[in-house]
């Protein structure tokens, strides 16, 4: 999946007048990152419910323009509703409530491990970290399924990297 192109161009329309035919000029647009974020949750198999909430319309504001997103569990904690997002550079826990942001970013180097308890129709994915432990239980399988996935291939891939520098 290639990055996509900054700008792109909107067509205008031609406008007539009675003696002379002249068109507007063409309008330059910033990207629409909101945009493509959301297409890749949605890709993800995030259901529309997960889409409405607070924390997955804040995700445009941290997740930057060169980093996609890989995985994606959403769902209660002990303290409320939250999310952690994987991307290719980085996680982010984030817990949105009306007046005060929730938010820690973490690096892959610091992941210790992640685990998967199934009870009932919902499941329990746990983020070991050296820092912290990040409970969400969450009730999306296709969700879990491909962040866990995508978790483990980064760790790999991240200590695989380490065994190579030494």
């Amino acid at each position: 999946m290639g990055a996509p192109a900054l700008y792109h161009y909107i067509p205008q329309p031609r406008r007539t007048s009675m003696h002379r035919q002249w068109t507007m000029p063409k309008i330059i647009t910033r990207y629409n990152h909101p945009a493509r974020i959301r297409e890749e949750l949605e890709e993800l198999g995030v259901s529309r419910l997960g889409l409405a909430t607070m924390e997955a319309q804040y995700l445009p504001n941290l997740v930057d323009a060169d980093e996609h997103i890989g995985g994606i569990v959403y769902g209660l904690y002990p303290e409320g509703f939250a999310v952690l997002v994987a991307t290719d550079k980085k996680i982010i826990f984030l817990d949105k409530k009306p007046l005060f942001i929730n938010e820690d970013e973490i690096t892959y180097d610091v992941v210790s491990g992640i685990s998967v308890e199934h009870a009932g129709i919902g499941s329990t994915v746990t983020l070991h970290t050296r820092i912290k432990d990040y409970p969400i239980r969450a009730y999306n399988s296709k969700c879990i399924h491909n962040f866990v996935r995508f978790i483990e291939s980064k760790c790999l891939a991240y200590k695989h990297l380490q065994r190579k520098e030494i």
